[in-house]
């Protein structure tokens, strides 16, 4: 089972993850992009999430998406959590998206 970070190893991981904000129960990322290009970028990560085996909440509203991401059965961040953010990061660099 993926043991939960504190809330200093959160705050060291974050600062190599320009734009995600967070502490030890979750990380989350807002873009501000909507409609088919979210489509089509949260249908990419969701690929990347499914090969990881592990998903984030994602929340959809006027002119932005953000991603939501923590291990329930750990009960925050875990490094499965961090991997992931970098994962959903690289996928919103290479298709342009500024964050």
């Amino acid at each position: 089972m993926p043991v939960r970070l504190d809330n200093s190893a959160v705050t060291t991981s974050l600062e190599a993850l320009p734009g995600w904000i967070g502490d030890a129960d979750r990380i989350r990322l807002e873009i501000l992009v909507d409609g088919d290009e979210a489509t089509a970028l949260v249908d990419e990560v969701m690929r990347e999430a499914d090969a990881m085996d592990h998903h984030p909440v994602v929340e959809h509203g006027p002119g932005s998406t953000i991603f939501t991401v923590w291990t329930h059965s750990a009960g925050g961040v875990t490094e499965l959590d961090v991997e992931l953010a970098r994962r959903i990061s690289s996928i919103l660099r290479s298709a342009g998206v500024s964050f």
